[in-house]
């Protein structure tokens, strides 16, 4: 009877560790990250843990195209005011470029945030060779105690970066883009109406 106390003990001692040292994952695509903020990060919850997350952004070029930039722009608008000064944000990208971008930033900091979406490359000091391992390397040295540790996956498929041209068909793509720009904003409206009211 002893040891099958002793032997419950440790057993509930060891879940309850690796409990403790969970770190949670989400995987979302760009298309619906700002879908995904609005239902995990509420600004009314004031219950909850302090937060530290890692966000895992897949990259396919040097820089990210415009429309990505304007979607990534307004999720990481819309997530620092959901979280508190007390909540932790890094970001890590993969795929193309692999690296740390972003350690442990204050979640209201969106000054940083929006440099790193603006210039993934000259944010990552050093390039490594697989960074969704790094990810979760980094989040386990960076493991905060009573918080909720999570990486959270944003895929961005089927997409390529901006070519440079010449001056004429660059013209004839500006339009285009510009186009794309506002059918995403008008896309993300109902989104961003939702979240005043809120």
């Amino acid at each position: 009877m002893k040891t099958l106390l002793i032997f419950s003990f440790l057993l509930l001692s060891v879940k309850g560790q690796s409990q403790e040292k969970n770190i949670e994952t989400e995987s979302v695509t760009l298309d619906n990250l700002i879908t995904f903020i609005v239902e995990n990060y509420s600004v009314d919850d004031d219950t909850t843990a302090t937060k530290n997350i890692t966000f895992l952004i897949e990259t396919y070029g040097e820089q990210f195209n415009t429309e990505d930039k304007v979607i990534l722009k307004q999720a990481f608008k819309l997530f620092s005011k959901r979280v508190s000064e007390n909540d932790r944000v890094s970001i890590v990208s993969y795929s193309n470029m692999n690296g740390i971008a972003l350690k442990q930033a204050e979640g209201i900091d969106i000054k940083k945030m929006l440099y790193v979406i603006e210039h993934p490359k000259q944010s990552i000091k050093t390039i490594e060779k697989d960074g969704i391992e790094l990810a979760y390397e980094f989040t386990k040295e960076n493991f905060v105690e009573e918080a909720e540790n999570s990486v959270v996956m944003v895929r961005i498929p089927n997409r390529s970066s901006e070519p440079v041209t010449t001056t004429n068909v660059q013209n004839t793509k500006t339009k285009k883009k510009s186009n794309s720009v506002v059918l995403t904003a008008i896309a993300l409206l109902p989104e961003i109406i939702a979240v005043i009211k809120n």
